[in-house]
């Protein structure tokens, strides 16, 4: 008699490595967001501001959690979630707030902008300067497979009963040598 397999645990598997990455750009979204406030405080009690704090610069303890969140789903193979990966910076690992560490703005390069489908949205970092752009006017394209299976499409399979009504001439430099 075979023994029965070990029922397959429920849930997401490496749990605590999903929680350890949630809890790391918490915590880099609270201390950045909490520079922003605590920089903000200082502003109204000091009536002029310097050239150092008018640029809003997150916490090197906010950078550090953003770095260690991108090399624990490196290391554990994990799928960051599209919002996730859109708020943090490629280049500094600091977490996108718009208007606290990031700018934002919609950008149209057609000619004259008359394209609406061209739209994109800036995102700037405030810290490095880098930037995101990602296109909101666009509709995604469907995958492969959809598009193939939609009706009143031809597929390869439908279009190998179909033969060439042209042949293409042969020219001296087609043939293959003769001997002779």
């Amino acid at each position: 008699m075979a023994k029965d397999k070990p029922p397959k645990p429920k849930g997401v598997p490496n749990k605590h490595l999903h929680a350890r990455t949630t809890f790391l750009y918490q915590a880099a979204t609270y201390l950045t967001l909490r520079a922003s406030v605590d920089r903000n405080k200082a502003e109204v009690s000091d009536a002029v501001l310097s050239e150092t704090c008018q640029v809003q610069q997150p916490p090197s303890l906010a950078l550090q959690l953003g770095a260690d969140l991108h090399t624990v789903s490196r290391k554990a193979q994990l799928r960051l979630s599209v919002d996730l990966k859109r708020s943090m910076c490629k280049s500094c690992n600091a977490v996108l707030v718009p208007g606290h560490t990031a700018t934002q703005m919609i950008e149209n390069q057609s000619k004259g902008s008359k394209k609406p489908w061209a739209d994109v949205l800036v995102i700037l970092c405030n810290r490095c300067r880098s930037r995101k752009r990602l296109p909101i006017g666009a509709k995604r394209q469907s995958k492969k497979r959809e598009r193939l299976a939609a009706p009143g499409t031809t597929s390869t399979s439908d279009m190998e009963g179909i033969e060439s009504t042209t042949t293409p001439a042969h020219t001296a430099t087609d043939q293959s040598p003769s001997s002779g």
